[in-house]
């Protein structure tokens, strides 16, 4: 009897062990659940982001085939803005051009019907400051918009704006040293203007121009940085020292456009190359220390969300993300529709 009362001891003992943890063996699930579910966060983050990149490379490729629509129902691709005859009014962007090609057609008549009313209202208004229109700079455009993008909004004016995701490339001449394809001057708020590119103010670029190849010259790329209001193609400042209007306009501004340019990069480290002239704290990507406050206007960064790169478009159609390390000159060669260049691949 009492050795089967020792047996049931030593078994309750052995199923209280059994059934138990100690605080050690715990602490050591709970690390290994922790660390299991923050490997699964960063899969599905990393999955998530994966879609939203895919999803931002499919507006871009479908923008550049609008612009090939364009050009093969035009004879040339869209201008890169209208030259606004006044000083300090924005012209319209070449992505009101589109709007017909992305089945946009009800816009595109909207804003047709307003621009022909305030011609009739006042003659002087050709064309019209693109914030004159009604009702159209807060429509969201969803492929204008790249999807890792949070806030596609420009505020301006004390309106919030809907805005663009993408940009139209002008070229590289002013750091190619090309001094017949650009006009201006870098120590000006806007700095110069590239018209090797094939998206310029009032540009009117054919397929035949693009002696570099359609499939060597880039056409588009993403941008996050301020002031892009979707609509806003170019200006000339109301305290710039400018020509009269022509095509291109020395001193323009160009909200829809940019110049690609060997000091900035992609994706271009704001603390080191700088922020835009008029930079204002509130903003993206926040205050600025005064002295940083030196990039032209026109040379704001081609940029992204995604992770070590940025999508970009080329003539032909063709979509691909290149990375930050893309070598400067290499990029400064694709933006050229005319420059010759052997480095002309990503």
């Amino acid at each position: 009897m009492e050795r089967e009362d020792k047996e049931m001891k030593s078994n309750d003992k052995l199923s209280n062990h059994c059934g138990a943890f100690t605080l050690v063996e715990l602490l050591v699930v709970i690390a290994i659940i922790g660390l299991l579910v923050g490997l699964l966060l960063n899969a599905v983050q990393a999955a998530r982001e994966s879609s939203r990149r895919m999803s931002c490379q499919n507006n871009l490729k479908n923008i550049s085939l609008a612009c090939l629509s364009y050009e093969s129902a035009q004879g040339l691709l869209p201008s890169g803005s209208t030259v606004n005859e006044a000083r300090g009014r924005n012209g319209l962007s070449w992505h009101v051009k589109l709007l017909s090609y992305l089945e946009n057609n009800s816009l595109q008549e909207e804003i047709e019907q307003q621009v022909e009313r305030l011609r009739q209202a006042d003659g002087d208004k050709l064309p019209p400051n693109v914030y004159e229109l009604k009702q159209v700079n807060e429509a969201h455009i969803p492929i204008y918009a790249c999807p890792s993008d949070d806030e596609v909004i420009d505020n301006r004016n004390g309106e919030q704006y809907s805005s663009s995701s993408y940009a139209g490339v002008t070229g590289s001449a002013a750091s190619r040293g090309d001094k017949q394809s650009y006009i201006g001057d870098e120590d000006t708020l806007c700095g110069v203007v590239n018209f090797d590119g094939v998206f310029f103010p009032g540009s009117k670029v054919r397929l035949k121009q693009v002696l570099d190849g359609a499939s060597n010259t880039l056409l588009a790329g993403e941008r996050w940085y301020q002031l892009r209001v979707w609509t806003a193609g170019s200006f000339w400042p109301v305290d710039g020292d400018s020509a009269p209007p022509a095509a291109p306009v020395p001193d323009s501004c160009m909200s829809s456009l940019k110049n690609v340019s060997s000091e900035i990069p992609v994706n271009a480290p704001l603390a080191s190359v700088g922020y835009y002239k008029q930079h204002e704290d509130d903003d993206r990507p926040g205050a600025a220390p005064a002295e940083k406050r030196i990039v032209a206007y026109n040379n704001l960064p081609f940029g992204s969300f995604h992770s070590s790169g940025v999508n970009v478009s080329f003539v032909d159609g063709r979509v691909e993300f290149i990375d930050d390390t893309i070598a400067p000159k290499v990029f400064v060669a694709l933006a050229s529709r005319d420059g010759a260049e052997l480095e002309t691949q990503p």
